[in-house]
């Protein structure tokens, strides 16, 4: 993981509105698909209400994974969990959250051809510029930043605040609410901190003391 990026938060009403924003593009291209694939985990929220929006019933999941801890790929993106349906004739709708590298995207169009879909396009709500692919619906075009999505909160805190203990042992939490407005411009409350340490004391990654934190 880089030690200093930009991060941004998007809340659950933001998603359904990008949702939203690319059901009516789909809507207004005159397509309508038989089937929506949610590219997992990602992907799942945003396939899950593009369904309801288009009123499409059947919905379907590929694991892909590529980046493994918060902003660093791990390796190569690979098909971890392929999907084992006949799509003959259908006209389907693979969907992911955000368009970075399209690896991910490009691995699972590959994958869903083998099943005899009659045609496939792609959705997501973020396309950051300069990836080699783009999708053929997507909310809004971003410079690259790290999205924390209302689903992955305590997961990216978790490695982000892990990143900024790497090279210290015991620190106060003013000093982490510092550092992570310094090094991802992310604003938290000593609460709202105070959640997300207590999460990491359970899985054994600090030690909590007062208002101390030692690393594990």
């Amino acid at each position: 993981m880089p030690s200093k990026f930009k991060c941004e938060f998007r809340s659950w009403e933001n998603i359904y509105t990008l949702s939203r924003i690319v059901a009516r593009k789909i809507r207004e291209s005159n397509w309508e698909p038989d089937a929506i694939i949610g590219i997992t985990r990602g992907g799942w929220v945003p396939a899950r209400n593009l369904c309801d929006f288009l009123g499409v019933k059947d919905l379907f999941g590929v694991k892909i994974e590529h980046w493994g801890v918060t902003a660093t790929p791990d390796g190569e993106a690979k098909l971890k969990w392929p999907l084992n349906v006949d799509l003959s004739g259908k006209k389907v709708l693979v969907v992911d959250d955000i368009i970075d590298t399209g690896e991910s995207m490009l691995i699972a169009i590959e994958h869903i051809k083998t099943l005899n879909p009659k045609e496939i396009r792609t959705a997501a709500l973020f396309y950051i510029k300069g990836s080699k692919f783009i999708p053929d619906y997507f909310a809004e075009e971003i410079e690259w930043k790290w999205i924390i999505f209302p689903w992955n909160v305590t997961e990216d805190l978790i490695n982000l605040i892990s990143n900024f203990l790497k090279e210290r042992e015991i620190v106060e939490i003013s000093e982490v609410i510092d550092g992570l407005k310094d090094w991802y411009d992310i604003e938290l409350t000593e609460q709202q901190l105070k959640e997300v340490l207590e999460e990491m004391r359970i899985r054994k990654i600090i030690k909590v003391d007062g208002n101390k934190i030692t690393k594990l």
